[in-house]
């Protein structure tokens, strides 16, 4: 690969402190990721079983790692043994062996650190339920981390320092690749863009932080890495070198280590370096093909690897073992069913998660896919991006969990962004206004989403749903991530809460019956009540009023799996479980957000105004 130009760090340094920027706090999904970085750095091994359950230490900050056994672990003198939990809170043990007298049964989801694993019976072992390729890229900087804070006499057990060695993580690997992915994104978008310095540059700004490339960039999970795996093999390719053509293969055959899905797309790619040059008469490059190949072998022969240590089979998966209530007994690998209209509309349009609504730019994206294939000038190109993007969407379109738990838009097409970005280079040149336009409202919505909580919880659970209302009608913006930002609290979701609490007492007086005048008279009361419990962000009845803004919402460490689970409202913990690096100078406060507009907004500028020096040199050059 070259050296950075200007332009190129100029694109690094802006994209890189953003994703840097934020400490998301903890959730399911890289709860899970993190505890087999731990386990890889600290005991040589990838079972997470010493790194699910966490429990405080009254008096010291350094929490107590309890270690599982054969899905058992004991506590207080007593063994328990961990249990999947299903919606009406029936218990089904994870070891279903035999258990000793006095042995009780404990439930997963209020132990363990995450839901997200994965039990092997024939080991006795917990797993991810994810593929390994995150951890593997999260494992060197964590381990360079943690040999420091062993130097130092750090715990990686205290609370404090779990946290920032889970956002440590993430920014060294995630992060570091996010950005060095748009350096890429901006090489591939000036191949684009020859005769026009600008469109690339605002191409690039617009993907790395108007789509939900910025949120998953400050995020310990597989989305970002994905993407940037497919966006290099897509660079390699076209330099058609043989080292190129050999990273190529290395790069997609780990974004299917990173992503299974991805796997099809390795064969997407290997298609295009084919048939790319058909239409100039040139012949099959089988050379090319078989350099591509050879890169691929080591990746799939790592992920091999893997399952034969973990699942003793080289053809086993991590998602083989995971939670048996997630599976679908009459769908495609216990996931997948036909794709639905209606999901379809869910994450193409809807406010709740739908990708041109949250990042309404990316619709001049199928725009510039257009131009290609009507104009013929990147024909192949075009077809590429549209059958990655098309892929992605009809699986998302087809999984059961298609809204992807606490998120901030359709993640599972993140990996598929770069190829619907790229063409936006030709809507920046031919409708620059409406484009930028478009752009604005998408980095808005972005960096809202990003700053208050990249785990939006709206619609999924119980924390923020009201039982009547369609999964379309959410709005992770107007209903959540804006009342929080503008108002700290989400009150719209709170108003419908207390409404529908009031209806059923209403209903329940009502059949009991209360006097007319008398019912108003409790009904008031009880509302009286409820704002208070709100105002005082207690827990109860309304989980969700727990949650206070401005910025950074999440109250989950990294060392638990729900709400307040080790510690309660408002402590130490949870007010400082996510941060922003802006919250060191100002807590809890809009202020916070400063020096990221400051930095990355000057950068970003810097970028646009030597890229505009370069237009206007050509144009003056004879």
């Amino acid at each position: 690969m070259p050296r950075f130009s200007r332009l190129e760090f100029l694109v690094f340094f802006a994209t890189f402190f953003a994703f840097a920027y934020f400490n998301q706090g903890g959730g399911w999904n890289q709860n899970a990721r993190f505890a087999e970085v731990r386990a890889m750095a600290e005991e040589g091994r990838f079972a997470i079983d010493n790194f699910l359950v966490y429990r405080p230490q009254p008096g010291s900050p350094i929490l107590q790692r309890i270690p599982v056994q054969n899905a058992e672990y004991s506590l207080n003198g007593k063994i328990h043994r961990l249990a999947w939990v299903d919606m009406e809170w029936n218990f089904f043990p994870v070891n279903e062996k035999p258990a000793e007298p006095g042995v009780t049964n404990a439930p997963m989801v209020e132990l363990c650190a995450s839901g997200d694993i994965g039990y092997v019976p024939w080991t006795g072992k917990f797993h991810p339920n994810k593929p390994p390729g995150t951890a593997f890229l999260a494992l060197p900087g964590y381990w360079l981390v943690y040999q420091i804070e062993r130097l130092c006499g750090i715990s990686p057990d205290h609370w404090w320092v779990v946290g920032v060695n889970a956002w440590l993580a993430s920014v060294l690997s995630v992060g570091l690749l996010s950005a060095l992915a748009c350096v890429l994104f901006f090489r591939l978008a000036r191949e684009f863009s020859p005769t026009d310095p600008t469109a690339p540059v605002l191409a690039t700004l617009t993907f790395a932080f108007g789509t939900m490339f910025l949120p998953y960039g400050t995020l310990l999970f597989d989305h970002n890495l994905t993407a940037a795996a497919l966006l290099a093999t897509f660079y390699f390719i076209r330099k058609e070198t043989t080292g190129a053509l050999v990273l190529a293969g290395v790069c997609a055959g780990f974004g299917a280590v990173t992503n299974y899905i991805a796997a099809v797309v390795v064969i997407f790619f290997g298609i295009y370096l084919l048939l790319r040059r058909r239409s100039e008469g040139a012949p099959l490059p089988w050379r090319n093909a078989l350099l591509y190949s050879l890169g691929v072998l080591g990746p799939f022969l790592l992920i091999c690897w893997y399952g034969w240590v973990c699942f003793g089979s080289p053809f086993r998966l991590n998602t083989d073992f995971q939670n048996p209530l997630f599976k679908d007994p009459n769908g495609a690998l216990g996931m997948f069913k036909m794709p639905s209209l209606y999901v379809a509309s869910l994450i193409s349009i809807s406010p709740f998660r739908g990708l041109f609504f949250l990042a309404p730019v990316l619709v001049a994206g199928i725009y510039g896919i257009v131009i290609w294939l009507r104009e013929r000038t990147f024909v192949a190109e075009a077809r590429l991006c549209l059958a990655i993007f098309g892929f992605f969407f009809l699986v998302n379109a087809s999984f059961n969990g298609y809204h992807g738990g606490f998120s901030v838009g359709p993640r599972y097409l993140v990996p598929a962004l770069p190829f619907l970005a790229l063409p936006l280079v030709v809507a920046f040149i031919r409708w620059r206004k409406i484009t930028c336009a478009l752009a604005v409202v998408s980095v808005f919505n972005q960096l809202i989403l990003t700053a208050t909580d990249a785990q939006n919880p709206l619609a999924v659970g119980g924390l923020a749903r009201i039982e009547t209302r369609e999964d379309g009608t959410y709005n992770l913006v107007g209903d959540y991530a804006w009342p929080l930002f503008a108002h700290e609290r989400a009150w719209p979701i709170l108003e419908m809460l207390l409404n529908h609490n009031l209806a059923k007492e209403a209903d329940q007086l009502a059949a009991q019956g209360l006097p007319e005048g008398e019912a108003e008279r409790t009904l008031q009361a009880l509302e009286r009540d409820l704002r208070e419990s709100i105002e005082r962000g207690e827990a109860s009845p309304f989980l969700l009023a727990s949650i206070r803004g401005p910025v950074s919402v999440n109250p989950i460490g990294v060392y638990e799996g729900m709400f307040h689970q080790l510690f309660s409202p408002g402590s130490e913990q949870t007010s400082n479980a996510s941060v922003n690096l802006g919250e060191f100078l100002w807590p809890q406060s809009r202020w916070s957000l400063l020096p990221l507009l400051l930095v990355s907004g000057s950068a970003s500028a810097l970028l646009l105004r030597l890229a505009r020096r370069l237009s206007a040199q050509k144009v003056a050059a004879p």
